[in-house]
């Protein structure tokens, strides 16, 4: 028999060697496995610090181009240079280390990957912008200084925008790299913190490359305008609101200037009174030339009754080829708010009667004050040409911040106030092209455009104390557009008065003088009609018109807004089925700020065209 006391040791040793055996094949296995777990944590830790470390570069670096700019604006060409010398510095050290291969291996791991990848792309960016476009950047905005832009005598040195011209193809080129690169950032797949972190280098691209393209495309047509090929003449018109009128007022007082080689001089100083106001000075429709008075082409200071100021700047051209048998090169329009945002760019002015105007009381001056302290308009005449003087001669004697005056412009531009027309076409397309035309839509491909202006009939200067408000409101079921516009007559007992501001066409109403009679016109979408309005047929049936205006339907009402009376007016439209774009509103800027609203049901009215 066999023995059963052997066999239970032989079966008991074979199971501790077996088990052994397993413990010591299982033992690489887990050594290996935390080896793998060391490394990549270790690695995770490099990782994280390199990651770190791009972060603090990119910060460290955008801190840096805030201390250029700064030293740009001081004149500081040596802090400029090191500052930039940093920023290069520390984009060239962030692209190096994402190219290191913990980048490459984590780029590749999913979900993770398109994160990693995201803040490696940005950092070449970055670098590529950095590398590309600061030197010459650098260098052309050392040329840009205010002083170096400023001549004696008052005007613009044009050879640092002739440099400029040469340099901004470089520059674009390196930001048309980088959103190469950028444009493989899937935005919506990477989490909100890589997002955030990477965000300021797409708001970059976002907002300066559409401007430098901006600049490339337009210098050389801001350079002759500037007279760099030859003498220019421009007629720069105030409009007055005080008496209002479709772009703003009455154009009471014009100023000539004339360019050469970037040196400014001022020209001829007219008024109202300087031209004849008997002779038709441009031919129109004659469903144009029924919307408004007989007095308007021939009367220089009813030429912007029209809200086309295409149409006012020919007018005004004619008129100065009639009278002084030149042509202009361009005329250009702005109000006294205009000159209160210039104004905060380039210090006050004192006039010769010892006013101080500043940012904060030139509107009050010029439509208000000016009235009450010369009652005559012979006065009138001779301070607003001194005003006009002293801010031309502040202005073209330089010396104010560049881009808080492109600010200033910009402000001016968005608030309706600020227009520009251009006797050569590529000029004027360059005018089209950044919105500062003013001329009428004709077609609502881009945008559905309304229009609501108001004119004074009651021959005053009363719209100093106007106030207005506009509001559009849609049935996107009907298809129907309202535009409305309420105005009050802030007007009140206190206020000290002379009879020339005082309603001259009142009395033929039998209404106070201190009330306001205006024409409101309201110029419907391209191809569309109106359909109604409210009130129906204003405080003066006789008054009102109907016809066409750069093929557009409008219809004019005059109403009478008494002192201490808010009236509101509305016009209603359908438009067609056809592609139409978004809703946008011309309207009349007057002394103080239009508040405008376009209800949200009226982006259902946007349909893209067949």
């Amino acid at each position: 028999m066999p023995d059963s006391s052997n066999a239970a040791g032989r079966h008991s040793s074979d199971t501790d060697a077996s088990h052994a055996k397993r413990k010591r094949r299982r033992w690489p296995w887990v050594t290996g496995i935390l080896a793998v777990i060391v490394i990549i944590a270790a690695a995770a830790v490099v990782f994280a610090v390199q990651a770190l470390s791009v972060k603090d570069d990119l910060t460290s670096a955008k801190s840096e181009v805030n201390t250029v700019m700064k030293a740009v604006k001081k004149g500081d060409a040596a802090a400029v240079q090191a500052a930039a010398d940093k920023v290069s510095d520390l984009t060239t050290h962030a692209n190096e280390t994402v190219q290191g291969p913990l980048w490459t291996i984590s780029a590749a791991i999913p979900f993770i990957g398109r994160n990693v990848d995201a803040v490696r792309t940005a950092a070449e960016a970055t670098h590529t912008l950095v590398e590309g476009a600061m030197p010459a950047g650098v260098k052309m905005l050392d040329t840009m200084k205010a002083d170096s832009l400023t001549v004696k005598g008052g005007g613009i040195n044009l050879e640092p925008l002739k440099q400029a011209e040469k340099t901004l193809p470089t520059i674009n080129k390196a930001f048309g790299a980088a959103q190469t690169q950028l444009d493989s950032v899937d935005r919506t797949k990477i989490l909100p913190v890589v997002d955030n972190a990477i965000s300021p280098l797409f708001d970059v691209m976002d907002e300066t490359a559409p401007l430098l393209k901006s600049v490339e495309q337009y210098l050389p047509a801001l350079l002759d305008i500037a007279g760099a090929d030859g003498p220019r003449s421009y007629l720069l018109i105030f409009q007055n609101n005080a008496e209002t009128r479709s772009t703003g007022g009455l154009p009471a007082a014009t100023a000539q200037v004339n360019m050469d080689d970037g040196k400014i001089a001022l020209g001829k100083q007219t008024s109202t009174y300087s031209f004849r106001r008997d002779q038709q000075v441009i031919d129109l429709p004659t469903s144009t030339l029924g919307l408004y008075d007989t007095d308007t082409f021939s009367g220089f200071g009813n030429f912007t009754r029209t809200p086309n100021f295409p149409t006012t700047a020919k007018a005004f051209d004619a008129l100065w080829y009639n009278t002084y048998g030149e042509k202009l090169d361009g005329v250009f329009s702005i109000d006294p708010v205009v000159l209160s945002h210039v104004l905060k760019v380039t210090g006050p002015v004192t006039v010769d009667d010892g006013t101080k105007l500043t940012s904060a009381n030139v509107v009050d001056e010029l439509l208000y004050k000016a009235y009450v302290r010369y009652p005559s308009g012979t006065a009138q005449d001779l301070f607003f040409a001194d005003v006009a003087a002293r801010v031309f001669m502040k202005v073209a004697g330089g010396g104010w911040d560049v881009m808080k005056m492109y600010n200033a412009l910009h402000t001016s531009a968005d608030e309706q106030r600020l227009y520009l027309w251009f006797a050569n076409d590529d000029e004027q397309a360059m005018s089209v092209d950044l919105g500062l035309d003013g001329q009428l839509k004709t077609t609502n491909k881009e945008t559905t455009q309304v229009g609501i202006f108001l004119n004074d009939y009651a021959a005053s200067k009363l719209e100093y104390f106007l106030t207005s408000k506009v509001a559009v409101t849609c049935n996107p079921d009907a298809r129907t557009i309202t535009t409305s516009v309420t105005v009050t007559n802030n007007l009140s007992a206190n206020d000290e008065m002379t009879s020339y501001q005082l309603g001259i066409r009142n009395n033929r109403y039998g209404i106070p003088r201190t009330s306001f009679i205006l024409d409101v016109m309201y110029f419907a979408p391209p191809g569309t009609k109106i359909d109604n309005s409210d009130p129906a047929d204003g405080d003066d049936p006789s008054a009102t018109k109907t016809g066409t205006e750069d093929k557009r339907d409008v219809e004019s009402m005059r109403i009478f807004v008494a002192e201490g009376e808010t009236r509101t007016v509305s016009f209603t439209s359908t438009l067609s089925d056809a592609g139409s774009g978004p809703v946008s509103v011309r309207y009349t800027p007057t002394a103080a700020s239009t508040p405008v609203t376009v209800a949200k049901s009226c982006a259902a009215l946007s349909t893209p065209a067949s």
